[in-house]
């Protein structure tokens, strides 16, 4: 897989092309912005985006397109001389794979082959700009010099990410560079490809050989496609009420929608337009809540299905749409979304611990806005916040919906979430939550005991907005629903004559759950 087309400055100097890159692949590694702890490290790709590695320590291929495996594309040998001097590696079989699009680049992973020593490197941070990393590659067309445009290394020893330091260390633990071939139009002829790392002295290794693999951390599957539900033969939502599996709608439209819920709570009013905070509405009106400066609660509604329907489901599907405001921007703490639940005002919320007899929750969560410089900038994360009988916090578990990066949501746009929860057969792993967002399949759980007696159910759709934890909002905050929808069958996207955008992020897709 090639990788996406970016925006970038490219400038003609002496024959040879300088890349100044804007934006990365959204499954690049993360170097990580200054100030802030969002890059990689020994545990994750994308600390930001809470994105794990498959393998401690950084995923990789080698040369023979094995996992984690031990051909390297290049190998060279480092001297401990105590003197500083350049290391160059012949890359050009690996740059060939990337221009040509076999496949994606990732990025260049360095790590000892043979010898145990540790050996410092200027970065691409350093103060002087002749002895940062390059990537010399010759083509027909000239000579093109890269400067990386991100680099970092990882240690064992720290949950922090390393990625503004002036050096990048090579040792037990890896060191990533990544450098901008867009420039270069695919299938070009690369005669020779030359990595170029200037050392410290002294070093601390005796004689090593450090070999260069490929980065390849997510996967390079395609994107699920979009499932159409009940809602694909109702254009704009009308009519889809009347559908005999489907148990609620509500469109914000009437000025007593309240009224429809079995109990509403927050700071919420309904809205047709609210420019300063550039919102657009999907269609007439939507439900405004606010998380207000130094307070939690934003939203707080409820649909107690044995008062609204007579009885309690044992799964069941809903959908609504989910706009962040403009000013939505979480630097504090994450918090809650909407979800399901059974807690009974008894167990599985709020540190009351879920022993599989006294409640359970399946709420949304978001975590902090990623910032800037991470590959997925200005993004919030969002899963689920599961209370269960197996939970390993007391305070519940997280799970990221990061199937195609679709649980990474940006400001000021609509998006379609649908989530799908089976409760297990008492005293057995079979529970099941499912999320679809804008159509696509987004995660999937199915080993969940949520409960040990028959008697807890699913209570409760909870529309549920609220900062923290226990942390307060720093300042006002929107966020815009619209279009709820509870239902027996899966409902899908709205049909519209000018849909909103339901494609999946552009560029390679995240990590697959199924």
């Amino acid at each position: 897989m090639t990788r996406p087309v970016r925006l970038l400055l490219a400038t003609l100097i002496a024959g040879c092309f300088v890349l100044f890159p804007i934006r990365a692949a959204e499954n690049d590694w993360a170097e990580g912005s200054p100030g802030t702890n969002d890059g990689a490290t020994r545990d994750y790709y994308n600390r930001g985006g809470v994105l794990p590695w498959n393998h401690y320590l950084g995923d990789w291929r080698d040369a023979d397109n094995a996992a984690q495996g031990n051909t390297a594309y290049a190998s060279t040998t480092v001297y401990d001389n105590d003197t500083a001097y350049s290391v160059d590696w012949d890359v050009t079989g690996l740059v060939r794979e990337w221009v040509n699009g076999t496949h994606q680049n990732q990025g260049l992973l360095l790590r000892n082959v043979s010898g145990g020593g540790t050996f410092r490197f200027r970065s691409r941070e350093y103060g002087v700009e002749s002895e940062r990393p390059t990537l010399s590659v010759v083509t027909p067309g000239g000579t093109h010099t890269l400067a990386p445009d991100a680099d970092t290394y990882l240690e064992s020893s720290t949950y922090q990410s390393l990625g503004n330091a002036e050096y990048v260390r090579v040792s037990s633990a890896p060191a990533l560079l990544r450098f901008d071939l867009s420039g270069l139009a695919p299938g070009t002829t690369v005669s020779l490809a030359t990595l170029r790392l200037h050392t410290y002295a002294p070093q601390y290794g005796g004689t090593t050989a450090i070999g260069v693999f490929r980065c390849a951390q997510g996967h390079d599957q395609p994107p699920s496609p979009p499932v159409p539900g009940l809602a694909s033969n109702y254009v704009n939502d009308a009519g889809l009420a009347a559908h005999p599996d489907v148990l609620f709608f509500e469109g914000y439209e009437s000025a007593d929608w309240r009224n429809n819920w079995t109990h509403t709570g927050g700071v919420t009013d309904t809205v047709d337009s609210d420019p300063a905070r550039r919102f657009e509405p999907l269609q007439g009106k939507a439900l405004r809540a606010r998380i207000p400066a130094g307070g939690n609660t934003a939203l707080n509604d409820g649909y107690h299905f044995l008062e609204e329907t007579g009885s309690e489901p044992e799964e069941i599907y809903w959908r609504y749409y989910l706009r962040l405001g403009d000013d939505w921007n979480q630097t504090v703490d994450g918090g809650k979304l909407p979800g399901i639940a059974g807690t009974y005002g008894v167990g599985g919320w709020g540190g009351r611990t879920s022993d599989g007899t006294n409640g359970w929750s399946a709420r949304g969560l978001f975590k902090l806005t990623i910032p800037d410089g991470n590959p997925l900038a200005k993004r919030t994360p969002i899963g689920f916040y599961c209370y269960h009988a197996d939970q390993s916090d007391a305070y519940g578990d997280n799970w990221l919906w990061v199937n195609d990066y679709l649980g990474f949501l940006s400001n000021n746009v609509w998006t379609c979430i649908e989530q799908y929860g089976r409760l297990n057969t008492p005293g057995v792993k079979n529970g099941v939550l499912r999320t679809w967002v804008n159509g696509h399949f987004a995660f999937e759980k199915t080993d969940i005991r949520f409960r040990d007696v028959s008697n807890l159910k699913i209570e409760e759709i909870w529309l549920n907005v609220y900062h923290g934890g226990t942390a307060l909002s720093p300042y006002d905050q929107h966020v815009f629903i619209d279009n709820v929808v509870i239902a027996r069958q899966y409902i899908g996207p709205m049909l519209s004559a000018a849909p909103p955008d339901t494609s999946p992020p552009n560029g390679p897709t995240g990590l697959q759950v199924r």
